[in-house]
């Protein structure tokens, strides 16, 4: 058996230092590779707690401003001057932070760090604390989420924070029976200027205002005859409006003399009036139409505002006029074009 010379001994010790060598670089990059792995891992967990904590501080402003959204319902459409009182501002709180609760699962080191009541201002996109007129409730959260393998690199929790804001924002839907007078505005009035303190005649002398209109809501042909029969069945609740949402629902108008149909739309405002103040505060639609020409056939709801109905007596015969209120609250969605009026039902906004 012959020895191997001293040049094969030589290569085959190159060899064994090269696998060595490999060795070692395998072992550095796959050490490299598992670091990389881990803090990828890691941070993929993070942003699943990240998401989960989104959605409990989505949940909790939704809730708190739903409370918010029942006092607006209960104290009929004051928003403007509504000074939100002790239990009023507790029971919100209470809301938000028990839907917090229950849905944080396993983030149990997730805390709220911020419960704020206040103005929604969608241009600054910030919550101004008020408890005057407050609509919205901004809520953040924050806390930690234990890592798994980034613990070999000394990162052994990353933090987590999430926040957002709930807000009544303006009237885009108006649940069944919403509508108690058949009555509409042009969009075309409403854009010029203000709507806060504009005077609208819904009847006058046989016929109505020259920016207002009757109508059967979804019923057609809509006649003098059908809205008869329309404001009786309001005044006496047989009837009901039907579900309008603002840029789908069309509504049918009337166009002709009222004269005939007054006795009963007197007879509706003397149901509907405050007693106390002769007046009647109700959500009214805005339809689509540019000019002030009498409405008549099927138009597009725009959006809805809020009227305060007087019935006077003038020299040329009774009038129904109505002034606009900007800034209150009626029971529906929000979601929809600014008329003034928000809806109870709050949405997210930030």
């Amino acid at each position: 058996m012959s020895r191997p010379t001293g040049e094969t001994a030589q290569s085959r010790s190159a060899l064994r230092h090269d696998q060595g060598g490999v060795a070692v670089v395998v072992a550095v990059a796959m050490t490299g590779l598992l670091l990389v792995g881990a803090v990828v891992v890691d941070i993929g967990a993070a942003l699943v707690a990240r998401h989960h904590a989104q959605t409990v501080v989505d949940a909790a402003a939704l809730a708190g401003a739903r409370q918010l959204g029942g006092v607006y319902e209960r104290a009929a459409s004051t928003a403007p001057t509504l000074a939100l009182s002790g239990v009023d501002r507790t029971r919100l709180l209470r809301s938000a932070v028990q839907v917090a609760a229950r849905n944080r699962d396993n983030l149990t080191t997730l805390t709220l760090a911020e419960l704020r009541i206040g103005s929604w201002n969608p241009v600054s996109q910030t919550v101004v604390s008020t408890n005057v007129g407050a609509d919205a409730l901004l809520v953040r959260a924050s806390g930690r989420t234990p890592t798994f393998l980034a613990g070999l690199l000394g990162m052994h929790h990353m933090d987590i924070a999430a926040a957002a804001t709930a807000a009544l924002t303006p009237l885009g839907e108006v649940p069944l029976g919403g509508l108690a007078a058949p009555v509409g505005i042009a969009s075309g009035f409403l854009a010029q200027g203000t709507v806060d303190g504009k005077r609208v005649v819904f009847y006058q002398a046989g016929g109505s205002g020259p920016c207002t209109g009757w109508t059967t809501f979804t019923q057609a042909p809509a006649t003098i005859a059908s809205l008869q029969a329309l404001v009786s069945g309001l005044t006496t609740g047989g009837v009901s409006s039907p579900v309008a949402t603002a840029n789908r629902s069309r509504f049918q108008f009337v166009r002709g003399s009222l004269a005939p149909v007054f006795p009963q739309i007197k007879a509706l405002f003397d149901a509907k009036k405050n007693p106390a103040t002769g007046q009647w505060v109700t959500v009214v639609p805005i339809y689509e139409r540019r000019s002030c020409q009498a409405p008549s056939g099927s138009l597009r709801i725009a959006g809805f505002s809020t009227a305060v109905l007087t019935l006077v007596s003038t020299p040329n015969g009774p009038v129904l006029e109505g002034v606009l209120r900007s800034g209150s609250v009626a029971v529906g969605r929000g979601g929809g074009p600014d008329y003034g009026t928000k809806g109870s039902l709050p949405g997210l906004v930030s």
